[in-house]
């Protein structure tokens, strides 16, 4: 299983046997998992590839340096070739580094080297993304991206990661600015504590760094008389060797 060119990023379709690898080549390779063949090769974009994502229904996203995400659907009756362009969606002139998809697959995030976040809603009726905005506070390019429950997490060339929640009129709110590495972050996580069969409010992020730093930060939204206050604060992560 290899490419010629460097690999960029992987995603998964468990519920089809079916691994995705992009790479800076423009292509993705379709392997089925359970012989490691190679079955499709898919001609994405005019330029390198930075990230792809698969929703649970089999709907793959391709983010690339040509300033676009493109989305594709499989279709199972079309044999040997059977991933065809759904659309494409721009992203303001800005080269896409980073997506992903709420856990409904309703909400669609790119993260674009000019430090937005655009972000894209499925129509309820229709099933079309249709563009909902940007999230603007990075001040360079937003590098990686995590979403969990409400909650999107953004990680920047600028050295800062940012939680962002989505309200339930569909707006978004910066929670938290959380800076504390030397050096730009390249991957974030994140997960909801649970205590016993209840979501705690707030959130636990890990943020990765070319500082060669992992951190893991706790984010909680407490509400008070004055309309809501935030806690938040970090651990490094060690070896413990």
């Amino acid at each position: 299983m290899r490419h010629m060119w460097p690999i960029t990023s992987l995603s998964i379709n468990v519920s089809d046997n079916i691994l995705y690898s992009a790479s800076v080549n423009k292509t993705v390779k379709v392997w089925r998992i359970s012989d490691l063949k190679c079955i499709e090769n898919i001609l994405t974009h005019s330029e390198p590839i930075n990230s792809i994502v698969v929703a649970d229904h089999g709907i793959l996203y391709t983010a690339s340096d040509d300033a676009t995400v493109r989305v594709w659907q499989r279709n199972f009756c079309r044999g040997e070739w059977p991933h065809s362009l759904m659309v494409t969606l721009p992203a303001k002139c800005s080269p896409v580094k980073t997506v992903t998809l709420t856990a409904d697959g309703g909400v669609l995030y790119g993260g674009c080297t000019d430090g937005y976040i655009h972000f894209w809603l499925k129509g309820w009726l229709s099933g079309q993304l249709q563009y909902g905005g940007a999230l603007q506070g990075h001040t360079q390019a937003v590098m990686c991206l995590a979403s969990v429950s409400n909650y999107v997490i953004s990680g920047s060339s600028d050295s800062s990661s940012r939680v962002w929640t989505r309200e339930h009129d569909g707006q978004h709110v910066c929670l938290a600015v959380l800076v504390g590495h030397r050096g730009p972050i390249r991957c974030v996580a994140a997960f909801l504590r649970h205590s016993g069969d209840e979501v705690e409010d707030g959130c636990t992020i890990c943020s990765g760094s070319l500082d060669g730093v992992l951190k893991m930060w706790r984010v909680n939204r407490t509400k008070s008389a004055s309309g809501g206050f935030l806690k938040n604060y970090y651990f490094e992560l060690d070896e413990g060797v």
